[in-house]
Parts: structure tokens; C-alpha cells; sequence
């Protein structure tokens, strides 16, 4: 699964199909890979985000418009995003040898030795849902600290997406207690889509009540928390919470992009990316 320059076809608004012309995927592409580099050099720290074989730029547009189609099919009007931004992290690009890619390497990318971080990639699904122009209300989570912006922060300013973040009192992380996010004006939230958000401690994981319980002073009654995550399977987390079936959502993805990228092939055609983009996402 690569990324195809071509017109594209998204889930404008959950129910609707409509066009991003090809001009407007390349300007946005150029735009954010000047933004990356301006910002790499500007603070004169390496940043990782390609070599011969990814582009996480590319990876961005290509896997975080099928996201966002997942998400949108399940029917949210104002959404909450919750970030994990670290500007340590200077390679956005895993090793396949590494321990932190779990799983076997696509068939078309075989004969690659490296894969892009997709708890990266999940970051700039805000980014692809604000210039695809998605039909959805929705905010991000902006941490105090400063190595929680970073290179995202620049990014954001730069596609004002700045003016869609909400301060909270530090980067959340599932299961830390005490976290609070400054919405008292906003508008409820009816879902709380997490992007590649870790633990706070894997030994001790967490209970869906308790994240549930920190999001609902700013949620609608019936709100669903989203985890977009990739790593290994951890039993402590999401611990008493009975996970939703969004399976089906994932598929309404694979085929929107096969109705417009005759190189994709579908569901059938890409198993194993279909089997990753199935296990990131659980609903509750």
C-alpha cells in the first residue's frame, strides 16, 4: 500500500463520497514536507522521516485519509483528539528487525527493511481530516510541555491547526490520574479518538472506567473512546471494558480507497495491511 498522487475519494461527512482533486494532495504535500524540513533545520535537530524506501509524508496522506474514512463512517460530529507528541523522537521510521515492529512486513514491501511508525503516522490524522476537508467539528489536546510539542507544533501552526488545540494540564497518557483539559466553552464531545497514545505504566495497564471517567465532564452521555494504537497486544489494557466490533468500519476504508486506486486492489489484495490498520483501532 503506497501512496497514489491521484484524485481521491474520501467520506466527506460520514455519509457522502466527494473529490480531492490531485492538485490539492500535491500542494498539501509539498506544504508539509517544507513544513518537516523547515522545521528540522530551523532548530538544527535530525529528524528521520525518510530514506530510500518510506516517506512518511507520503505514509501520512496515503494511510491517514483511510483513517479518517474509518472514523468518519461511524457517524461522529465533534470529536476529541488526543495527542502523544515527543520531540525526542527523532526517527519516525522502524527498523523491521526492531522490537517494535510486530508484525510480518506486507507483501509488496518484502524486499524493504523498514516501515513508518505508525503511531507517528496517527498523529497527522487531524492534519489529513483539516485540508481534505472532512465535514467534522473537532479539537486536539495541547500539552504544556515543551517536549511534548515540538516539530508537531510548528506543523500545526503552519496548517493552523494551533487554533483547534485545547491546553490540558499535561500530555495524557492512559491510565495517570488527575488529568484535566480546559473545555468549559467547548461543545461536547460525542468521541475521544486517541493517537498513538501509550501507558502510563504497562505493568499495571488500566481500566476503561477510569478513561472514561477522566473524559466524561467534557463529553456527550453516550461518547465512544477510539485507541488508535500499534505495538504489541498488552491484556492490561483497556482492563473490564468490552471492545466494540469496528471491523466493518476498517473495511468501508479498504473500499473507498480500492473505488479510486486501481494499484490498491482492496481488502483481499492487502491482507496484511488490512490485518494492521484492523488490530490499531479499538472501540469502546
Amino acid at each position: 500500500m503506497f501512496y497514489n498522487p491521484k484524485d481521491e475519494s474520501i467520506l466527506k461527512d460520514g455519509t457522502t463520497l466527494e473529490n480531492v482533486p490531485s492538485a490539492s494532495k500535491h500542494v498539501h504535500f509539498n506544504f508539509l514536507n517544507f513544513a518537516l524540513k523547515e522545521n528540522a533545520t530551523r532548530k538544527g535537530k535530525y529528524l528521520r522521516y525518510r530514506n530510500d524506501e518510506v516517506h512518511c509524508v507520503e505514509e501520512i496522506f496515503s494511510r491517514g485519509s483511510m483513517m479518517c474514512n474509518a472514523i468518519m463512517s461511524r457517524g461522529y460530529s465533534n470529536i476529541l483528539f488526543v495527542n502523544h507528541h515527543n520531540d525526542h523522537q527523532t526517527h519516525w521510521i522502524l527498523d523491521k528487525f526492531s522490537g517494535r515492529m510486530v508484525d510480518v512486513m506486507p507483501e509488496e514491501r518484502s524486499d524493504m527493511h523498514t516501515f513508518p511508525d505508525l503511531n507517528v503516522i496517527s498523529q497527522f490524522i487531524p492534519l489529513v481530516c483539516r485540508v481534505y476537508g472532512y465535514d467534522v467539528s473537532f479539537s486536539m489536546t495541547r500539552s504544556p510541555e515543551p517536549k511534548h510539542s515540538g516539530v508537531f507544533s510548528g506543523v500545526s501552526e503552519k496548517f493552523s491547526l494551533d487554533q483547534k488545540s485545547i491546553s490540558c494540564s499535561s500530555q495524557y497518557k492512559h491510565g495517570i490520574s488527575g488529568w484535566t483539559l480546559d473545555a468549559d466553552n467547548e461543545e461536547k464531545f460525542d468521541a475521544v479518538v486517541f493517537l498513538g497514545v501509550p501507558m502510563s505504566d504497562p505493568e499495571v495497564g488500566f481500566e476503561e472506567d477510569q478513561v472514561r471517567e477522566t473524559f466524561t465532564p467534557y463529553c456527550t452521555p453516550d461518547f465512544e473512546m477510539v485507541d488508535i494504537y500499534y505495538g504489541a497486544s498488552y491484556s492490561s489494557k483497556w482492563q473490564n471494558g468490552e471492545a466494540k466490533d469496528f471491523t466493518p468500519h476498517i473495511e468501508t476504508a479498504f473500499t473507498i480507497r480500492a473505488s479510486w486506486d486501481e494499484d490498491f486492489g482492496g481488502k483481499e489484495d492487502r491482507p496484511e495491511e488490512f490485518d494492521i490498520m484492523d488490530r490499531m483501532f479499538s472501540v469502546y
